[in-house]
């Protein structure tokens, strides 16, 4: 017969136990989302990138400010454009779409311009948004410091950053952001 005392070891012993598998099954399941997201970002011809994502502050075309630190905790779409770049014209269309896509869910639009002020951009949204309705988010960096920092060559570029404020994603030149790999590719950065 089990006393107190060996009916409480007994059970402590089991909390241990099953906790230690707990964790020994979401590491396995951490590492093996990891890896599928790395197979994600492969099949989707981008670049895997795992760094901290440089904090910012830039003017919005409302008149406000915007910050990568407003944002934690939110999955960051992060893209650099400007009037100027055909393809990322050609690109917004896309991104717009797949703003309104995931606009009810924790996936921000983040499109920075790389203007050097706002009625060219305005102009532009105008034609590409005519119904005014714009999912996005679209701060100007005109003097280049935030594309500097992320280390950005070429427009458009993109960088995917999870809820804990890592890079975990590059995509260089214009991208159609309607493929079906980018639903299952978001997907599962919004289930982390």
């Amino acid at each position: 017969m089990l006393t107190t005392t060996h009916k409480a070891l007994v059970l402590v012993f089991s909390v241990l136990v099953f906790a230690g598998l707990a964790v020994a099954v979401e590491g396995r399941g951490s590492e093996e989302v990891r890896q599928a997201m790395v197979e994600d970002i492969a099949a989707l011809g981008a670049e895997t990138a795992d760094r901290p994502a440089p904090d910012w502050t830039l003017p919005t075309d409302g008149g406000g400010q915007l910050s990568l630190t407003d944002l934690r905790g939110k999955v960051v779409f992060l893209n650099f454009w400007a009037t100027f770049c055909v393809p990322c014209r050609e690109e917004m269309p896309s991104m717009e779409r797949l703003a309104r896509k995931y606009k009810d869910r924790d996936l921000v639009m983040v499109a920075i311009s790389q203007d050097e002020d706002l009625p060219p951009m305005r102009r532009f949204l105008g034609q590409v948004m005519p119904d005014g309705d714009l999912n996005m988010l679209i701060p100007l960096d005109a003097d280049g410091a935030v594309k500097k920092a992320y280390g950005t060559q070429l427009l458009p570029e993109t960088y995917i950053i999870n809820r804990e404020g890592q890079i975990v994603a590059r995509f260089v030149n214009k991208y159609d952001w309607e493929r079906p790999e980018i639903d299952r590719f978001i997907d599962r950065l919004l289930q982390q």
